[in-house]
Parts: structure tokens; sequence; C-alpha cells
């Protein structure tokens, strides 16, 4: 792995406003995604041919999961997902989404770490897998995530199985967990049970499916501080869209974003079904100008460093390489450090520092975090407006 010094990119202000992009890492192979424990320093970077690599606070990068000899890295297949759980400090459980070599389906494995931080190989367990369809290797989504606002209870996104126009109905197919957001309680033993408050337990429906008529959602997020779901669901030919779904509202449960009927905000061309009655439109959707062709969902900035940032979402896009912040419907530019065909994920630091990631290798930071006070200094402000207190009552 190459290291050197951070490099600060500055960007031209004629690409949005002023914005620094911080080059803290390179020579990945291949990054798709980057995700941190809640208050871990470290960065876990995912390797789309198998491996995960973590880099320490001071650059240092070595590989901590290698699942290089059973994942399929063809076309949109590869290792695409990975969470920690929620008491991972504790149990030491993480997650991971990947297709599988031998069998080509989508497949949600947990592992443990020991004592000393490494992965034990050997505490693999299968949670779910998901069939794809012979001889399409594109639409795997891979995304897995957890909510603050929904403990327990693990959210895999699902493409809807490849080709084009959905051949299959997959994604408005109830039957089918294909084009969908399944949640489902991941058991320490390996499988999963099912919430029973998801929408289709006990009515015509998989009992897993939380939302469907998703094409792609390859990146997607919940906020850290609201727990509200954030999709980016990859368009076809006309549109690309952002849904949203707020944890007060229930998270989007039983929703129906609308594709293979809708692209976006559009019908979808070349195809005739009837618009669903139950139809969730999308909160943002933009069209192809620019070179735009494939939207990477990104995360609601919560790291209170960067003031013009915070509480605004950032998201971009691949073909062009755009990043915009998305507040209030309204999109607006930021500089970005990606060329074309480069962009292929945000992440969150554990702190909610906010990065980006390329196919090229380099990972950059976008927004540093507050960091908070140890638990030493805490006690020691403490102790002092104590004395403060004692000294002037005295007084």
């Amino acid at each position: 792995m190459k290291l050197f010094p951070l490099a600060t990119l500055a960007l031209a202000a004629a690409a949005g406003p002023a914005f620094a992009a911080t080059l803290v890492g390179s020579g990945y192979e291949q990054p798709v995604f980057l995700t941190a424990p809640s208050g871990d320093s470290r960065l876990f970077i995912v390797e789309k041919t198998g491996r995960i690599k973590v880099q320490d606070s001071g650059g240092t990068v070595s590989t901590w999961l290698n699942l290089s000899g059973q994942v399929d890295t063809g076309g949109e297949r590869g290792l695409l997902g990975l969470a920690f759980d929620p008491g991972f400090a504790n149990n030491g459980r993480f997650y991971v989404d990947y297709i599988d070599k031998t069998t080509l389906s989508t497949v949600v494995a947990s592992y443990t770490v020991n004592g000393a931080g490494a992965v034990d190989l050997a505490s693999a367990k299968t949670v779910i897998t998901v069939a794809q369809p012979a001889g399409r290797s594109n639409h795997k989504a891979g995304w897995i995530g957890f909510s603050a606002a929904d403990p327990g209870h693990l959210y895999v996104a699902t493409g809807d199985g490849g080709s084009g126009n959905d051949p299959d109905n997959n994604a408005q197919n109830l039957s089918s967990n294909l084009g969908k957001l399944l949640r489902i309680t991941p058991n320490a033993a390996g499988g999963y049970t099912v919430p029973t408050d998801n929408p289709f337990v006990g009515v015509a429906g998989n009992d897993e499916i939380w939302a469907y008529g998703l094409r792609n959602p390859y990146r997607n997020s919940f906020d850290r501080q609201t727990g509200d779901l954030w999709i980016g669901d990859v368009g076809q030919g006309a549109r690309e869209e952002v849904d949203f779904a707020s944890a007060a509202s229930g998270l989007g449960r039983g929703a129906n974003y609308g594709w293979r009927v809708r692209e976006g905000t559009i019908a979808t061309p070349g195809i005739s079904d009837p618009t669903p009655p139950n139809l969730t439109e999308p909160i943002y959707d933009y069209g192809r100008a620019n070179g735009d062709a494939t939207v990477i969902g990104g995360y609601v900035y919560r790291g209170g460093a960067d003031a013009s940032l915070e509480g605004k979402y950032v998201f971009g896009d691949y073909i062009s390489g755009r990043i915009w912040t998305l507040n209030g419907g309204t999109a607006t530019p930021l500089a970005s450090p990606f060329g074309g065909s480069t962009l292929t994920s945000f992440g969150e630091g554990g702190n909610g520092a906010l990065y980006a990631v390329g196919i090229d290798g380099n990972v950059y930071l976008l927004a540093a975090a507050v960091p908070e006070p140890a638990p030493a200094l805490l006690l020691a402000l403490g102790l002092a407006a104590g004395s403060l207190f004692t000294r002037r009552r005295r007084a």
C-alpha cells in the first residue's frame, strides 16, 4: 500500500462553494465503500476484489479480512457491503455483503473479531442469501446497515437482478427479494428472524421485505443523528433518484419506490405498466445533463467541524464525478476531487467525519469531525468546574 503525507486539493470555486478535499489514502484495489464502528479512529475500506483493509490514524494500512477466494467480481459483483453490529464494542460482530463465487448469489454473512481485534475466520456464519438471475452481472446493490432509530435490525438492499427494464419485474414482485430493502434480525448463531412488524408478515409478500420498487440501491445511509433513511437508487436511461424515509414516520415501512414502472419522477420509457397507486416519489431526482448517469448515495454530515455542510445530505454521481449537497429539496454543487467514472462511495468515520472513495484507489476526507473529549478530560473539566463552584460559594 502506498503511503504518503496528507495532500489537500483546493478545488476550483467555479465548480461550487469553497471546498477542500484531503487525500488521506491511496493504492487501494477498487475500493467501493468505507465505514468504521462508532467512536473508532480507524477507517475500514472495502475492496470490490474481496478484501477489507484497515487504515489507522497514522496512515498505516493492513488487510483485516480477505474473502477474495470466495467472491465473484465480474461486472457489478464483488464484496460490496460492510456493517458493524451496534454492539460491536462488546460482541465484536460485523456483517459483509458479497456475491458468492460458486453460486453467484448475494450472501450476507457475519464474522467476529477475537480479543486481539483480528477477524476470526472460523466465526463465519451465513445470515441470509438471495439468489441472483443467471447470466446477469449488474444491479447487485450490496449496501447493508443499521439505524440508530431501529436498533438490532439489519437492513439489506438488493438490486432487481440485472439487465434492462427489470425483465422479470422483480422489483414489483412481493414474492421476490430482489429490487427490495429487506429488514431482518440477525441471529448470533447465523440465520435470522423476521421482525413481527415488517409490513408483509401475515399477508401476501415475503416476510423479509421492508420496502420495494428499487432498481439498484447501491449506496444508502442512515442519518447518525436522526436515524432517517436515504437511498441512492441508480437509474436506467433518463433519471437518477434519491429516496428518503424519516424515522419519525416509520422509515418507509411498506414503501413502493416505483421501479420498473417509474424512473425517478417520470414513467419509465418503454414500460406501459400502470402506475402503482401507493407510489412513494423520490425526494430528489435529476437527468443526464453534464455527463451525470449514476447516482452515488451519500450521508447527512454530522461531524460538527464544517458549518457549511452540517445537517446537509452529501451525494454524487459516478459517471460525471460531480458532488452535491441536498438541503430542503435543493441540490447545490460542490467542487469535486473526482474525474469521470471514479467516485464509488461516500463513507463515515467513527466520529462522523465524511469521506469519499474512488475506484482508482484514492480515499479523500471531505469534512472532518469535532473530536469528542476523552473521558479523562471530561473528568478533569468536571473537577475543575466543581472546584470553581466551591470557590465561588466560599467567596
